[in-house]
């Protein structure tokens, strides 16, 4: 491994270039290291508002498929000849791949969503520290644990909005209504889901006929109600996702962690924001950078005192020293 300077010193054991002199990041209570922004959340939240995109057209497409099977089935349950086979089968084939594809393509999304809020919720630890509800690690835990899943995410959303927002100008500094009304709609689809569950387990334990087409129907009835909140809550998640998203990338661009930009002396020339030298200016961590004392050119020389005369020893002569030369000056 060679040594380079700039950005590229050390590489692979910076996550973000070194702050400038290579100085590192400083170090908080207890001296655990203070963060750096590791993760964008641009890449991220553009392909996550894509995949929910996604998921509400076929939502929708869901929907209008059971609608057409709905219709279907009162037209059977009136007379059975009055609807062709080939009819039927389409519509079956509709259902099914509507509703195949949808499913693929929310685990797609939970898999991306995922990624990007425990992204967002490191970011936002950077802007407010220790001053969410949750630690970071239920960012991705709290989706995995029984009945609790259906609060911890909601609470770790509030705490990303709210470290987002604090100290923005203009945004508002609670847990946001997009949070709220985006959370109450994926609670509400969940529901209506489950009941689409029970609606399928009850029809396939049907023998009858007539009664197995009702079963059928109450499915599509049931979906057709569940879907539409399901459409409602994607794009309430694509409006709270592009909200934290474009802030966050106003403030990492802008070095806004830790107390903000612009305190004290502007960054170095060529470097990111939030990197540079000198009394004041904000590093990694936000704390300012204080240099060094100057080490002196060169010591100061001891003082220096006069020579003290030697003594001759055992009969040794010693010449006399040059008059004021080295030495002790004898009395008067």
């Amino acid at each position: 491994m060679t040594y380079r300077s700039g950005t590229d010193v050390m590489p692979r054991v910076y996550e973000n270039p070194p702050p400038g002199y290579g100085y590192p990041a400083p170090y908080g209570p207890y001296g655990v290291p203070m963060r750096t922004v590791k993760t964008s959340v641009g890449g991220l939240g553009t392909a996550l508002t894509i995949l929910l995109g996604l998921d509400a057209a076929l939502a929708a497409l869901d929907t209008g498929a059971l609608a057409w099977r709905n219709s279907i089935i009162n037209s059977l349950l009136g007379d059975r000849l009055s609807v062709d086979r080939s009819t039927v089968d389409d519509s079956d084939n509709l259902v099914g791949a509507a509703s195949g594809f949808l499913i693929i393509g929310v685990l797609g999304t939970i898999v991306v969503f995922i990624c990007w809020f425990w992204a967002a919720r490191s970011n936002a630890e950077l802007y407010a520290p220790n001053s969410g509800g949750m630690s970071i690690g239920w960012a991705i835990g709290g989706w995995f644990i029984p009945l609790a899943n259906w609060v911890i995410p909601c609470i770790v959303a509030r705490d990303i909005y709210r470290g987002t927002m604090r100290g923005r100008q203009g945004k508002p500094q609670g847990g946001g209504q997009i949070t709220g009304w985006w959370w109450a709609s994926y609670v509400l689809a969940g529901l209506l889901l489950f009941g689409v569950s029970k609606s399928e387990n009850t029809k396939s334990s049907t023998i009858d006929p007539d009664e197995y087409l009702k079963s059928l129907q109450d499915v599509a009835r049931a979906g057709m109600v569940a879907l539409p909140v399901v459409v409602v809550a994607a794009v309430l998640a694509i409006a709270y996702v592009r909200t934290i998203t474009a802030t966050q990338r106003a403030r990492n661009a802008a070095g806004d962690w830790y107390g903000g930009p612009g305190q004290g002396m502007p960054a170095t020339p060529g470097m990111p924001a939030g990197y540079g030298y000198g009394y004041g200016t904000p590093v990694p961590g936000g704390f300012p950078m204080q240099m060094p004392a100057p080490m002196p050119s060169q010591p100061p020389a001891p003082p220096t005192q006069d020579a003290v005369p030697i003594q001759p020893r055992n009969g040794d002569e010693f010449p006399a020293p040059p008059e004021n030369g080295p030495g002790l000056t004898p009395p008067g």
